[in-house]
């Protein structure tokens, strides 16, 4: 451990300055996604929606991820990337705080959209811009650290899941405003990510005719589209089960939001710890094998679940499998940006995204209507099932591309 420490420490002393301050950004941002993933469905069944609902609405937020960040990656790739990241994070602290002053079904709708909108203009240009900022050399550890620190952020974000139970605790605040107040919180924690970003320095993109005129900047369509299956394949599976966790808990073990929080927090630790060993991996036996055999034993442990006969023993292989499924991560995104253009990074990234998304709206109401409806675990097996079809054509398509 000393050891793997010590080297990415030196890794990270090596990088540019501009790397360093977009992973800082990306930490800080990381602090809503946590809270979001733990307290956003939850706070949605406490104020009396139901499940299809709720689904419904992380709908709306994911469709229009999806359908903009292809334009936006087009966009940022030719116009440049800073200022769409900069612009995501007030539109971000923007959505955010709108969940402490609203309670009206539509105007939840409206922050999702605009939820959306942000998600869209960060997802693939950050990993794009960050890809810019490190050398092929120092891509594998520079991406590592990026999911290093996007863990600790999103492990801060999970441990504010136990505010609003404190706060209704200590001082009888009602637990609804309790969680909106800790929405408001995080709100103004996510508008300081904005700051590392101002110093950054960023290349001029090409102003030639021919690079204003041309609508796409990729070649490297035989590589996308196989990416574009097998991510969609993975969200598919995602929808149904990945954003539900926490509902799925405090539904199947009377559990509460913040004892939720500390276990997705422990998951945090546990990703954090693993991306700072995926190099040194993928240097022993390749990015494709890092990825299939973390993936496929996290499928294992996810049924696992299912027949788990407590909270302590469901957390526990919850943890595992979010570790094994999230840590190739950092290799997945540096083998991508590897097999990528300069050039369409940015644009090709977020296609490839956008079928993650678009297939990852589309069950969420279906999973909240099969949740509360027919069987709770149903939900977690469709997840298991396209995980495995995803993880085998990723294998034998990807094997012989990396060779």
């Amino acid at each position: 451990m000393t050891h793997m420490l010590r080297r990415f420490y030196l890794s990270f002393t090596g990088l540019e300055n501009d790397a360093k301050l977009l992973i800082l950004s990306g930490s800080i941002s990381a602090i809503m996604w946590g809270f979001l993933d733990v307290a956003y469905a939850p706070y949605l069944d406490v104020i009396g929606q139901t499940g299809e609902l709720i689904g419904t609405l992380m709908l709306i937020s994911m469709l229009t991820t999806a359908v903009l960040m292809i334009p936006f990656g087009i966009l940022a790739d030719r116009y440049g990337r800073k200022s769409f990241l900069l612009i995501s994070i007030v539109v971000s602290t923007f959505s955010t705080a709108l969940y402490y002053f609203v309670t009206n079904i539509f105007l939840f709708a409206a922050a999702e959209l605009i939820k959306g909108i942000a998600w869209a203009m960060s997802w693939g240009t950050s990993t794009a811009f960050l890809s810019e900022k490190a050398s092929e050399k120092q891509r594998p550890y520079a991406f590592g650290l990026s999911f290093f620190g996007f863990s600790v952020g999103g492990l801060l974000g999970y441990l504010m899941g136990g505010v609003p139970d404190v706060l209704t605790a200590a001082y009888g605040i009602d637990y609804a405003q309790s969680i909106r107040l800790t929405f408001l919180a995080t709100a103004v924690i996510t508008f300081a990510g904005l700051f590392p970003l101002i110093p950054i320095k960023e290349a001029k993109r090409s102003s030639t005719k021919d690079a204003k005129t041309k609508l796409w900047n990729i070649t490297s369509w035989h590589i996308l589209s196989w990416v574009a299956l097998t991510n969609a394949l993975i969200g598919l599976g995602a929808g149904f089960m990945i954003p539900w966790f926490s509902y799925y808990f405090i539904k199947k073990f009377s559990v509460n939001l913040g004892e939720v929080g500390a276990v997705f927090a422990i998951s945090q630790i546990g990703m954090a710890i693993a991306y700072l060993t995926i190099p040194k991996i993928v240097e022993k036996i390749g990015n494709v094998r890092t990825i299939v055999y973390t993936q496929g034993t996290s499928i294992m442990t996810l049924l696992l679940i299912s027949v788990s006969p407590n909270f302590a023993v469901a957390s526990t292989l919850y943890v595992i499998r979010v570790t094994l499924m999230n840590m190739s991560s950092p290799a997945y995104s540096s083998f991508l940006m590897g097999l990528l253009k300069t050039e369409e990074r940015a644009s090709g990234n977020n296609i490839a995204w956008a079928s993650w998304n678009i297939a990852n709206a589309i069950p969420r109401p279906i999973a909240g209507y099969i949740m509360d409806n027919i069987f709770l675990d149903m939900t977690l097996y469709i997840c298991a099932s396209l995980y495995s079809l995803a993880t085998v054509i990723f294998y034998n398509i990807f094997r012989k591309i990396e060779k």
